[in-house]
C-alpha cells in the first residue's frame, strides 16, 4: 500500500493505548527488516531517518526505497524525518514524498523554539504533511546534539500547553520526560506524573524518545499513559552491526557477502518483531485499514 500519514495512525494508537514502533533505518536492508517485521505481525510501523543518513543517501533515494517496500506490504508504513533543525532538509523530505517530518528546536530558548517550530509547522501543514516537535532537553546523543543525562531538562507543563496551543494540529509532540537517546548510564528516571498530566490535558499523541534500554514495564506504563510513538534507534543500529559480526565469528569463515546481509536482516527483523509485541501493536494493522 502507499505510504501513509503518521497522525491518524498515532491518534488511533493513543485512543486504544498501544504504541507504534518508530525505527531508525540505516540502509535498504535495515528498512526491509523493519517493514517485513511489521508485515509478519500485521502491525502499523514508522520508518524514521536521521539527517546524517539523508546526507549519506539523499532524500530521493531513501524515499524511493521506503515507498517501494511499502507498496509491496499490506500494513501501514509512514516515512518520518527524525530530529532536524534545518528547514531546507525538511522541505527536501516533503518534496520527495515523505509523510511526516520533525523539527527539533529543543536546544533553543522557549520563545525561539516556538517561533522556529511554527515555521516548520506552517510548511508541513501547507504540504499536508505531519509535524513532530520537541520541548525540553532529552539526554544523550542524537546526530550532532549531545545532552548529558544529568543536564536533561524535563518539559514544563505550562510551556507544553502554550507550545501545543500554537500548533494544535501537530501529528505528535515530544516532551522531555526523563528518557535519553543512546545507552543509559544508570536507571532511567521517567517522570510518569508529568507524562500523565500532559496526556490528560493535551489532545496530541506523545512520542517517547530514548526507547532503547527501557524495560518492558517502563514501555507499558509510558504507552498506557499516552505515548503512541515509541522511538527505537540505538538497538536497531546494534543489530545492524551484530548481524554481521556474529556470523564473522563462526568457523569455518564465510567467504560470500550475501550470507552476512541475510544474517544482518534476520537479526534486525527479530528486534523489530520483539518491540512490536512489547508495544502491543501486533495485529493492529487490520483495525486501521478497517477504520
Amino acid at each position: 500500500m502507499p505510504l501513509v500519514h503518521m497522525k491518524p495512525m498515532l491518534k488511533t494508537a493513543k485512543a486504544a493505548r498501544y504504541g507504534i514502533a518508530a525505527f531508525n533505518m540505516i540502509d535498504f536492508n535495515s528498512a526491509r527488516a523493519i517493514v517485513d517485521g511489521a508485515q509478519e505481525l500485521n502491525a502499523p510501523i514508522i520508518i524514521q531517518v536521521s539527517v546524517k543518513t539523508i546526507k549519506l543517501w539523499s532524500h530521493k533515494t531513501l524515499g524511493s526505497w521506503v515507498a517501494a517496500l511499502a507498496a509491496d506490504a499490506d500494513v501501514p508504513v509512514a516515512l518520518h524525518l527524525d530530529h532536524c533543525k534545518d528547514l531546507d532538509v525538511i522541505k527536501g523530505c516533503i518534496d520527495n514524498g515523505w509523510t511526516s517530518v520533525m523539527f527539533d528546536g529543543s536546544a533553543d530558548p522557549f520563545e525561539e523554539n516556538v517561533r522556529k517550530s511554527k515555521q516548520a509547522y506552517d510548511i508541513a501543514m501547507a504540504a499536508g504533511v505531519g509535524l513532530e516537535a520537541e520541548l525540553g532537553a532529552i539526554g544523550g546523543v542524537e546526530d550532532d546534539k549531545f545532552v548529558a543525562e544529568d543536564e536533561a531538562i524535563l518539559a514544563d507543563v505550562d510551556e507544553c500547553l502554550a507550545f501545543c496551543k500554537e500548533m494544535p494540529e501537530l501529528a505528535v509532540f515530544a516532551p522531555a520526560i526523563g528518557t535519553a537517546h543512546g545507552d543509559y548510564k544508570g536507571e532511567p528516571k521517567i517522570a510518569y506524573d508529568r507524562l500523565e498530566k500532559l496526556t490528560s490535558i493535551i489532545d496530541i499523541p506523545i512520542a517517547l524518545h530514548g526507547g532503547t534500554g527501557l524495560t518492558d514495564e517502563q514501555f507499558t506504563r509510558c504507552i498506557q499513559s499516552g505515548c503512541a510513538k515509541v522511538n527505537i534507534s540505538t538497538m536497531h543500529k546494534k543489530h545492524f552491526v551484530d548481524g554481521f559480526c556474529d556470523l564473522k565469528k563462526k568457523e569455518p569463515p564465510v567467504k560470500e557477502p550475501i550470507p552476512y546481509i541475510e544474517a544482518q536482516y534476520e537479526t534486525m527483523k527479530a528486534g523489530v518483531t520483539d518491540m512490536i509485541r512489547t508495544f502491543g501493536s501486533e495485529g493492529k494493522a487490520s483495525q486501521m485499514k478497517a477504520a
